[in-house]
């Protein structure tokens, strides 16, 4: 259980981490002429992003999703097991 919670936190910490520095450096990126919309899929889009933004965006979800299915499906202690 403790190995989950520590797999769990950091995936989330990690990814908080990238997040705040995908923030910083997109602060440089004003100037940058790739700019993409999303259609959000209600009638709506985004505000013009960054490309990179997209795709670090996309990496850190990925990275967190990935953290959080392997604390899931982290094998339990042995003695845990049910009998037949």
């Amino acid at each position: 259980m403790i190995r989950r919670l520590l797999l769990l936190s950091t995936s989330w910490g990690v990814g908080v981490l990238m997040l705040l520095s995908l923030s910083l450096g997109a602060q440089n990126l004003e100037r940058s002429a790739e700019r993409i919309s999303l259609d959000l899929g209600f009638g709506h889009e985004s505000v013009p992003l960054p490309s990179g933004w997209i795709v670090g965006v996309g990496f850190i979800v990925g990275v967190v999703s990935g953290g959080s299915a392997s604390a899931l499906l982290w094998p339990g202690p042995a003695s845990s097991e049910t009998e037949d």
